[in-house]
């Protein structure tokens, strides 16, 4: 799996896990039903990556927004600007370079397609039907899902990913993923909002 696809491969699991809720979510049902609730997402994001070579965590931040059916827009704000877009089964990614928007191209954004048609499903709260990832639910406080990737080519880079719910349905508190012994990615979301009316502008351009 090239470096391209492994970055889709997370970008998009961050996607479609925000879509469940928590309490609530302690069953496949509960999920399902509570994602059927969420038509749109709306939130800030604070990411910290660790790593053996680094003394402290990377940190980044941005946003992230959904629209049903399969309308998302992942935007890093620091340390370097960029934007994945994905409106209507168009699949796109900018990177900011002095000072204007950049397009990127190449196999990787084939992956990125091919990864989104697999969120689809848990955009639906579908995770028990996930065809790329075993998933196990743990009920409690505060509620988590556990993913473990079934394709090898995945797990290469992905070792598991944990979501952690917050109270409030439809939101998640964050998530976090494994890539290695000794390496993951942390994500936590702020000032979650929930069914906001969102224009095209969010899914067309950076």
């Amino acid at each position: 799996m090239s470096s391209d696809r492994h970055a889709s491969v997370v970008v998009v699991v961050l996607a479609g896990v925000l879509l469940v809720g928590a309490g609530w979510a302690e069953s496949w049902e509960g999920i399902r039903e509570g994602a059927a609730s969420v038509r749109t997402v709306r939130a800030s994001f604070v990411q910290e990556k660790r790593l053996p070579i680094l003394a402290r965590p990377l940190r980044s931040e941005g946003t992230f927004v959904f629209r049903r059916p399969g309308s998302i827009r992942w935007e890093y704000r620091t340390p370097v600007e960029s934007v994945l877009l994905s409106d209507g089964g168009d699949v796109r990614r900018f990177t900011k370079r002095d000072g204007a928007w950049v397009a990127e191209a190449g196999a990787g954004m084939e992956s990125m397609r091919v990864v989104l048609d697999e969120v689809t499903a848990w955009m639906s709260g579908r995770f028990d039907e996930s065809a790329a990832f075993t998933a196990t639910l743990s009920g409690g406080t505060p509620t988590t899902i556990e993913l473990v990737p079934r394709d090898e080519g995945i797990a290469r880079f992905v070792t598991r990913i944990v979501v952690t719910m917050a109270e409030t349905p439809g939101a998640v508190a964050s998530i976090e993923i494994f890539e290695g012994a000794d390496a993951s990615t942390r994500i936590e979301f702020r000032n979650m909002e929930l069914n906001a009316e969102l224009g095209d502008e969010y899914f067309t351009s950076p």
